[in-house]
């Protein structure tokens, strides 16, 4: 092994401090995306709605009846302003997604181009100053609350794509499932966050109750931008704090193509992507995960309070304890998965495989098993869903981190694709659970689960029949045919420690 691959110390490294601030902000991009499935129980005025129904009403009352003192039942209650119908607010839910899916592609684009810093930075703070504007929208008319939502997704669409590009010149091939894995699993912390605190400020917080969940959040988001703008650079090469050792171990590691900072940047080769089947395996793999992830976080405190018949600000703290379970899959998932690659125990393409059927098939399990609770049961409603949404978090080493296996210079815009494609996942979800969910019974909910089941099921097994584990040959470095192709299988496999095959891992982004 040559000097320049020896492998400098991740803990502490720049590049973990690049993880730990992504880290971070992952924690508040999601708290800001997903604070309105809490926070809309509090904004909207149940009783009015039950009213207008009497089959729902009735229905309700059937539902795992316990006895409760009324005073305390009428304390816990927070009844909002606002009168929209299960299908109303399945809509409000989905108008995120809108936006989303239409920044996806174009933002990966520009930041495999010019970079993500500029990109994640200007979207982040987009999103604060939306953020902090949504009770007056909310106020003001429901199209205009569900405007800002849009465009609250339309900055948001930006940043993942972005983080993509830019891991695809700062992880070494190695290094690539734990450091996304850091990077993302802040994605969960933000829901473990945002659950019991948005109950707490829904009763207890200022501005009304509930506004003050979207003015912390806001907050919080303006100062993490500083933090962003102060801290990160695009590639190695223009870090200013990063020590001379670990840059050249990522630059080497990577392939000589990332030490030329102004190189011509390759041309992306969308034919050659939208018919590769490999690809299209990430695309649904990814599609089913966040049908998963986005049901699951949207409908989560509607299932407690219509089935479970969990209060405000116990709902909340139950809400968050699946996530505790997902944010430690996910950096475990990518460690082991790091290992077994390292060890030569799996390939990359069987380490990808095996982490899917593990995620989203244990996912399925468990939520079917869910359907089938009763009254009663109550914690074993929290452990089963506990278990389901927790053991997802495995798929972080599965088709989140395949995107840079096998295009990692065309991860930004192929990432981009994905999103927008799963995005659909974020629109159907909630529009699918207010249809199927319109009284809030339990057979409605095990309807609900066992079509997300079945959705997690078949894009796991698309997944491991298409999927691939190496570089395909349009996104190596030069497209150097069918003799590079013949030797790319070896570039992203333990032999990247020699530094002959290991100049050709990517090209310059």
């Amino acid at each position: 092994m040559t000097d320049a691959l020896v492998k400098p110390g991740l803990l502490p490294s720049t590049r973990l401090g690049l993880a730990l601030v992504c880290f971070l902000g992952t924690i508040i991009i999601y708290a800001v995306r997903s604070n309105l499935s809490f926070a809309i129980v509090c904004m909207v005025n149940g009783t009015a709605i039950s009213e207008m129904s009497d089959a729902v009403s009735e229905t309700r009352q059937s539902q795992c009846p316990r006895e409760v003192d009324n005073s305390t039942l009428y304390d816990e209650k927070v009844e909002g302003a606002f009168i929209w119908t299960k299908e109303a607010q399945g809509s409000i839910l989905g108008a995120f997604f809108w936006g989303y899916m239409s920044s996806q592609i174009l933002a990966g684009y520009i930041a495999s181009r010019y970079g993500g810093r500029l990109v994640i930075g200007l979207s982040c703070l987009g999103g604060a100053i939306l953020t902090l504007i949504s009770p007056a929208a909310a106020n003001t008319h429901v199209f205009a609350f569900m405007v800002v939502r849009a465009l609250l997704g339309f900055f948001q669409g930006s940043i993942f794509p972005a983080m993509h590009a830019m891991w695809s010149v700062w992880a070494p091939p190695l290094e690539r499932s734990v450091l996304t894995g850091i990077s993302y699993a802040g994605a969960q912390i933000g829901n473990v966050v945002v659950m019991p605190m948005s109950g707490l400020l829904c009763k207890h917080g200022p501005f009304g109750g509930w506004p003050s969940i979207f003015y912390v959040l806001g907050f919080v988001a303006l100062v993490w931008c500083v933090l962003w703008f102060w801290f990160v650079s695009d590639t190695p090469h223009t870090h200013k704090r990063i020590k001379e050792h670990e840059r050249k171990y990522i630059v080497d590691s990577l392939g000589k193509s990332h030490s030329k900072e102004k190189e011509e940047h390759p041309p992306v080769p969308w034919g050659k992507i939208l018919t590769s089947m490999p690809v299209w395996a990430i695309f649904v793999g990814h599609f089913a995960g966040d049908w998963g992830a986005y049901m699951m976080a949207m409908s989560l405190p509607s299932f407690l309070k219509d089935v479970v018949g969990f209060e405000l600000t116990s709902m909340g703290f139950i809400s968050a304890i699946p996530y505790v379970l997902y944010f430690i899959m996910i950096n475990v998932g990518g460690a082991v998965a790091d290992t077994l690659q390292h060890k030569g125990v799996l390939s990359t393409l069987t380490t990808r495989r095996l982490a899917m059927i593990l995620a989203l098939g244990s996912q399925a399990l468990f939520l079917v098993l869910v359907g089938f609770c009763g009254c009663g049961q109550e914690t074993l409603v929290v452990i089963l869903i506990t278990l389901s949404i927790g053991l997802s978090g495995i798929q972080y080493a599965g088709f989140v981190v395949n995107y840079l296996d096998i295009a990692p210079a065309f991860a930004g815009p192929i990432l981009g694709i994905g999103n927008t494609l799963s995005g659909f996942a974020g629109i159907l979800a909630p529009m699918v659970m207010g249809w199927l969910t319109p009284n809030g019974t339990k057979e409605e909910w095990q309807l609900v689960f066992f079509l997300t089941g079945a959705i997690l099921i078949l894009g796991t097994v698309f997944f491991c029949i298409f999927a691939a584990g190496d570089v395909q040959y349009w996104a190596q470095p030069e497209n150097k045919g069918p003799a590079y192709i013949a030797e790319a299988p070896l570039l992203l496999t333990d032999e990247s420690e020699k530094p002959a095959k290991s100049e050709d891992v990517t090209s310059s982004v």
